[in-house]
């Protein structure tokens, strides 16, 4: 998947970059839980890339579907089955304990990825690479 964006800060070999909204983002709103249109993305920065610059990202599709499936898919996994726990195992098995159950395992499942994005070792090799600069545009 590739995408283009402005960097925003450099640290070390990493680039913070603010993505521009692309095709694929039509009729998703993702996005807008940052403010208007401000996805930012974290991408190795190989080429030398300089802050403000405009440039080119490449994300390997099986790393956006491994991390959607994180997101998105295991904490509404974790409500259910919190759900199913709660009125099974605890008294007087009604849907409100099922209910405050499948709230606690929300809960649950993001403290767990929070923990496992903290345990992320910053020194990995980052999924997103910058590979082209964009050429700036000069107004005479």
């Amino acid at each position: 998947m590739r995408e283009t964006g402005e960097i925003l800060s450099i640290a070390g070999k990493t680039a913070t970059i603010q993505l521009n909204r692309g095709e694929k983002c039509d009729g998703c709103q993702a996005c807008n839980a940052f403010g208007e249109n401000k996805m930012q993305l974290d991408a190795q920065n190989d080429i030398g890339a300089k802050v403000g610059d405009v440039v080119e990202v490449d994300v390997e599709p099986k790393e956006v579907i491994a991390s959607s499936i994180i997101v998105f898919i295991f904490p509404l996994l974790m409500m259910i089955g919190g759900y199913f726990a709660g009125v099974k195992f605890l008294p007087p098995h009604s849907e409100g304990v099922g209910v405050l159950g499948s709230l606690g395992a929300l809960v649950l499942a993001f403290v767990f990825i929070k923990m496992l994005d903290k345990r992320r070792n910053p020194n990995d090799l980052n999924p997103a690479v910058i590979i082209n600069i964009a050429p700036k545009i000069s107004v005479n």
